[in-house]
């Protein structure tokens, strides 16, 4: 600690702007892979030491999450609100879990699921009640911050959970129902009463008019780190088509993206070559020739 301050993961700061590992300074406020590993894990003159400046030690180490427990990737509330016989109901899905119920809505669980990747310095984005948001596309609740431009990000691996909630028709804002209790919309299934409940308790406007919008929202993947040879391998990056990081785009990777000057070059230089030792195994041949003319 440090001023009482315990050092960890936070989102509300960027990442450690100085990347250093405990035995170079045991007081550093962010704890990473890199604070035990340094970034320097593998072997001296190991390629995949080139890569820890711009590649988060998960992106490799956690190749999926979920593997034994399932774990929800998706909740429809819009789908909430049906009755079998009128009365609410609950359906359970092939590994006992819950994938729908009358006061919350549509669920989906999934395991073994490959993350998604974006550049990621530490902090998390949200969007709040009070934000404005756009209903025409997905609305992402939370959204990691970086780029490949800032030098604190790395390529870190996600969960993305996907849902749909109610949102403000004319405000454009996103709404929260009051869920609990007996005016709650668990106890009444009534989305106008409960979302201007919740509004109010907030204080917070609401326009009476409300549909669903699409949101997203990411969680870090840090745990379930795998053993050393389930780690991802170079060509699930490295390849042409349907790579692991086939959504991030702004820069040249071997193996995925194609450069015309860059390939003229690569096939010039293969030609070249071929040409070079082509003209240097005639030039051996007639010279050997020659040689054994002399001798006679």
């Amino acid at each position: 600690t440090k001023l009482h301050s315990i050092a960890g993961r936070i989102y509300t700061a960027p990442a450690a702007t100085h990347r250093k590992s405990l035995v170079e300074d045991d007081l550093v406020s962010k704890i990473t892979c890199e604070s035990c590993h340094t970034a320097t894990p593998h072997k001296a003159g190991s390629k995949l030491n080139d890569h820890t400046d711009k590649v988060a030690c998960q992106s490799c180490h956690i190749p999926t999450f979920a593997r034994v427990n399932p774990t929800k990737m998706s909740w429809d509330w819009s789908k909430a609100g049906k009755l079998k016989d009128g009365k609410p109901y609950k359906t359970v899905d092939a590994n006992g879990k819950e994938d729908y119920l009358s006061i919350k809505g549509q669920m989906k669980w999934e395991k073994n699921i490959k993350p998604q990747y974006f550049w990621f310095n530490g902090s998390i984005d949200d969007v709040t009640t009070k934000d404005t948001i756009d209903p025409s596309k997905v609305v992402a609740v939370s959204r990691p911050v970086g780029s490949r431009d800032d030098k604190n990000s790395r390529i870190f691996p996600f969960k993305v959970h996907y849902g749909s909630q109610p949102y403000d028709k004319v405000n454009k804002t996103l709404l929260a129902p009051i869920l609990s209790g007996e005016q709650g919309y668990w106890k009444t299934l009534d989305w106008p009463s409960a979302l201007s409940r919740g509004q109010q308790a907030l204080g917070l406007p609401f326009s009476g008019e409300y549909a669903f919008v699409e949101t997203s929202y990411v969680f870090p993947t840090t745990h379930m780190v795998a053993p050393k040879e389930n780690a991802v391998k170079c060509s699930e990056c490295h390849m042409r088509n349907d790579g692991r990081m086939a959504n991030l785009a702004g820069f040249y990777m071997p193996g995925r993206d194609r450069n015309g000057w860059i390939n003229i070059l690569g096939w010039a230089a293969v030609f070249g070559s071929l040409i070079g030792v082509t003209i240097h195994g005639l030039g051996r041949v007639f010279a050997a020739r020659n040689g054994r003319k002399e001798n006679k």
